[in-house]
């Protein structure tokens, strides 16, 4: 990231830093009091809600984009294509959060190595790579369902937990949307 980041973002990035979190924001090599991060107008909450939600929005787009010439239910193709278009909106309001803040936006090209909660491994996705019709309609589904309600997590939490407005509006817009889709497919399944 070429620019210096402020005291109070250097402080935040101080804490992501000890979290375990290298790589999300360039740390000057000094201390900084993590108090000083009450300046700042968003907390770790709001960057790593904003980190994960992208990297859990890029895989049920990816997700989305199996579903053409294997799902057969029209109710599948019609989610996919609601997920194409609505997550990568909201993942565009991320970046520029995490921009604005000065913290890396994660790599689409070079994911972290750790599996967070609620990601399909590589196998699960070559899994439905390898199905088509009612079998793929299925495991689509059941699979998007256990994916989404992470999201509803991790969206409840920057609601609850989250100091950035426009973050927690965000989140409680994503917990309640998250939270009706997967009810909705429990539902279809059923």
């Amino acid at each position: 990231m070429g620019r210096t980041l402020g005291i109070p973002a250097m402080a935040l990035a101080a804490v992501l830093a000890s979290a375990g979190l290298s790589g999300c924001a360039s740390v000057p090599n000094r201390a900084v009091s993590v108090a000083a991060t009450a300046n700042v107008p968003y907390n770790l909450t709001d960057v790593l809600f904003s980190r994960e939600m992208i990297m859990h929005y890029r895989q049920s787009i990816t997700m989305a984009r199996l579903v053409p010439g294997r799902g057969q239910d029209q109710y599948v193709k019609s989610l996919a294509d609601k997920i194409i278009k609505e997550e990568a909106a909201q993942i565009d309001v991320m970046v520029g959060s995490l921009k604005a803040w000065e913290f890396a936006v994660p790599d689409a090209n070079n994911p972290p190595k750790h599996q967070m909660p609620g990601m399909l491994s590589p196998a699960q996705l070559l899994l439905l790579k390898g199905r088509s019709g009612p079998a793929f309609d299925r495991l689509w589904l059941t699979t998007l369902a256990r994916h989404t309600g992470y999201g509803v997590e991790l969206a409840e939490k920057a609601r609850d937990e989250g100091k950035d407005r426009g973050t927690v509006e965000l989140a409680r817009k994503i917990a309640a949307t998250q939270k009706a889709r997967v009810a909705e497919i429990v539902q279809h399944l059923s």
